[in-house]
């Protein structure tokens, strides 16, 4: 049972990481924002090339993936290159997937091959908080010696610390804004919480009002999915991604 005083505790707790992570937010509002609508112009570019988006995130970097990739409200042009999806095609072993060693294997690029359909018009968005994974970092460098634009996502902090090199390939960069190590609140001497999956996946969702906001300037409409629960949706989703054949789905 909790007591009145363990109660009001709890309830600082949980102000102090809500405080905490609004401040996070805004600075990367505000220390981003020419970069989100840099970002934007580039996806709008690529889309109107025919190219697609390719999302690719380690670890916990597919969560950025997942609020970009195919959803309502989102647009068309995504394609998330997922783990998940090439172990249900036997390309690669779930052991490998959480053992990590999976971002160490060059070879797991050549399987992208097998299970994707990719394009010379593509462009890449990289998600890795230290920004040094072996595999991350062949498929930068192979993106940009093809002449494909690349987007990093990194936590600065730590890709500092850690000696990270993919922005030494990305045409831009955007920064989780979260500390080294990741974690957000000391309570009674315990480290606990994260902030770089929150702030990064409203850097996503403000990535998507951008893009949106790209359509709008150039006078055309967006490409916006429906949700499946809409009548017709179907209809009006498969009209736009139909155009990439099975690039995006």
């Amino acid at each position: 049972m909790i007591d009145g005083k363990d109660l009001r505790n709890n309830m600082d707790i949980k102000k102090r990481y809500f405080g905490l992570i609004k401040e996070r937010i805004k600075d990367a509002y505000e220390n981003q924002a020419d970069k989100l609508k840099e970002v934007a112009q580039l996806f709008g570019e690529c889309a109107e090339n025919g190219g697609v988006i390719q999302l690719f995130g380690v670890k916990h970097g597919e969560e950025f993936v997942n609020e970009l990739n195919y959803r309502a409200g989102g647009l068309a042009p995504f394609h998330a290159l997922r783990l998940k999806d090439m172990m249900l095609k036997e390309l690669i072993d779930q052991d490998d997937i959480d053992s990590g060693v999976i971002y160490d294997d060059l070879s797991l690029i050549g399987k992208f091959n097998e299970a994707f359909i990719m394009d010379d018009r593509d462009m890449y968005v990289l998600i890795s908080f230290y920004g040094n994974e072996p595999v991350v970092l062949e498929i930068a460098r192979r993106a940009k010696e093809n002449g494909q634009k690349v987007v990093a996502v990194v936590n600065k902090k730590s890709y500092d610390l850690c000696g990270g090199k993919l922005l030494d390939y990305a045409d831009v960069y955007l920064d989780m804004n979260a500390d080294e190590p990741d974690l957000a609140l000391d309570v009674d001497g315990h480290r606990i919480g994260q902030l770089s999956s929150t702030v990064t996946n409203v850097i996503a969702q403000m990535l998507t009002a951008e893009f949106y906001d790209y359509y709008v300037r150039q006078g055309k409409e967006a490409p916006v999915l429906l949700s499946a629960n809409i009548k017709g949706s179907d209809v009006h989703n498969n009209a736009l991604t139909d155009p990439y054949g099975r690039r995006v789905r």
